[in-house]
């Protein structure tokens, strides 16, 4: 029987972990910097010792607060799998390395730059001589700009995850590995059923079971579309400020938040109990998420402010002083 080591443990947690359906790339890159910096203070021992976690939580001259947490949160959870499995491990507190959540400022485009980037990114598909790009994009971008979907959440999307009639979406690998069906547009519907036509008899879309399969029928990286989408917000003459400033990609979902927000205090709709059905439409833990947007949106269209105070300061109290 060969000696349990702590390399040893790392490879059946990631075994554990990709078996109920994580992809761990990342996460497998980090925990191979903790066997490094392990077998140097611990010597490969099946343990995570306090001067480990220690070492480990050190902040870098270059890395930022939010990196930093993520980095102690993989330990952690590596922690509590060594625990449960009855090794020696030091107990990492959830609020170990704690940072501000929502240090980075989204970019919420307008209703005038959200026209202009559909209309370069039509544009684009008309002129593109690849079928793939020609008939995913369109549909793609729109999920993002009209449903708020996060792009790694639309990529996964299979052929049998859309419901034609009900006009739904069934998201099953989200952030949170909580299943979540969306109700969708009855244009957009149109699109994805115009869409599903087009594809149904070509080779590599009747093959795969997604629904925006890339050329070899396999899903897209998110990355490729940033790529693109970089390039279209440049067509859309919309500025790029820089690395850590956006606008991203993910921004077109902070955008659909905010304007559903805006939509409802517009309307008079009471947002004490709007909040927690934005919250689970978007997938999020809790209602944080969603409350941040409502901050956002008062920044954003400044005449709510007064409206948003008088009704509901005490769901966001800084409101009123901001107020």
């Amino acid at each position: 029987m060969s000696e349990t080591t702590f390399k040893s443990i790392i490879h059946e947690y990631i075994e554990e972990k990709r078996a109920v359906g994580n992809k761990f790339k990342k996460a497998e890159q980090t925990l191979n910097r903790i066997i490094s910096l392990q077998n140097e203070i611990d010597s490969g021992k099946p343990i995570i010792s306090k001067e480990l976690l220690k070492t480990w939580a050190q902040k870098t001259s270059w890395e930022t607060d939010t990196n930093r947490s993520g980095r102690i949160s993989v330990l952690r959870g590596l922690s509590a799998y060594m625990i449960r499995q009855g090794y020696q491990a030091v107990v990492i507190p959830k609020k170990y390395a704690a940072y501000a959540e929502y240090n980075y400022i989204p970019y919420i485009f307008t209703d005038k730059q959200l026209g202009n980037l559909l209309q370069a990114i039509d544009q684009y598909s008309e002129e593109c001589t690849w079928i793939y790009h020609r008939m995913e994009f369109p549909v793609v971008f729109r999920l993002l700009i009209g449903s708020g979907l996060r792009i790694t959440e639309t990529l996964a999307i299979q052929k049998g995850d859309y419901y034609s009639a009900e006009q739904s979406i069934l998201l099953k690998k989200t952030k949170n590995q909580k299943e979540r069906i969306i109700p969708i547009a009855e244009s957009l519907a149109q699109r994805i059923e115009n869409y599903i036509g087009q594809t149904e008899k070509l080779p590599n879309f009747v093959s795969s079971e997604l629904l925006f399969p890339n050329p070899v029928g396999e899903q897209y990286s998110s990355g490729r579309f940033y790529y693109f989408f970089r390039k279209f917000l440049w067509q859309a003459g919309i500025p790029h400020r820089g690395r850590g400033y956006g606008p991203r990609l993910h921004d077109l979902r902070h955008t659909y938040a905010v304007r559903v927000i805006n939509k409802w205090v517009l309307n008079g709709k009471n947002l004490t109990t709007c909040l927690p059905y934005l919250a689970i439409y978007m997938g999020h833990s809790g209602l944080k998420a969603s409350e941040h947007y409502l901050r956002l949106t008062t920044q954003m269209f400044p005449e709510l402010l007064c409206k948003v105070n008088h009704y509901y300061s005490w769901v966001i109290p800084e409101v009123e002083h901001e107020a």
